[in-house]
């Protein structure tokens, strides 16, 4: 497809009138004319001296928005085995714990322990019962690690860590029974 010019008349019987441009040609004597529509409709050949191109700015393309799943992320390494759901997880950035956010909002409530007073907000996202102040609260949570051990597509297990010492290490599995 071609590209549509418009230009506006600027002498003669169309004057100020704006034509879109077909093609230009001339004759004998070298005069050129080009062949325009006029907007109503109607063709007339218009001397290029009496026409002045209207520059355009190109339309910007639409831009595609293609839904989140449009596409699989790059990962490295093998996915043929996982799910696509999986597979997208992976590339997913871990969920880090933030430090808990200052609140400006004071809601004050009495320790279960000492029975002193306490902002409710400033404990909360911090370790122990959120019931006692932070002087009474102790650590409840013994934090523990995971490690995925594969030791076949579907035989896969868990070792598990707690305070930096193995709890349950994982079990191996073979299997064709070779051991």
């Amino acid at each position: 497809m071609s590209k549509v010019i418009k230009a506006k008349v600027i002498a003669g019987r169309f004057k100020d009138e704006v034509v879109r441009v077909t093609n230009i040609s001339s004759d004998e004597l070298g005069r050129k004319k080009a062949a325009c529509f006029l907007k109503n409709g109607e063709r007339a050949n218009i001397p290029v001296t009496d026409l002045e191109v209207i520059e355009e700015a190109p339309e910007p393309a639409p831009l595609k928005v293609g839904a989140k799943t449009a596409s699989m992320p790059f990962i490295s390494g093998s996915s043929s085995s996982r799910t696509l759901t999986h597979t997208k997880n992976m590339a997913r950035l871990k969920i880090e714990n933030k430090a808990p956010v200052t609140s400006k909002k004071q809601q004050l409530a009495l320790c279960e322990k000492c029975g002193l007073e306490y902002n409710l907000e400033e404990r909360k996202g911090q370790p122990g019962r959120i019931t006692e102040c932070e002087n009474c609260a102790i650590e409840t949570e013994n934090k523990a690690e995971g490690t995925m051990i594969f030791s076949h597509k579907t035989g896969s297990t868990i070792e598990i860590k707690k305070d930096g010492e193995l709890r349950h290490e994982a079990a191996i599995f073979d299997p064709k029974n070779k051991t």
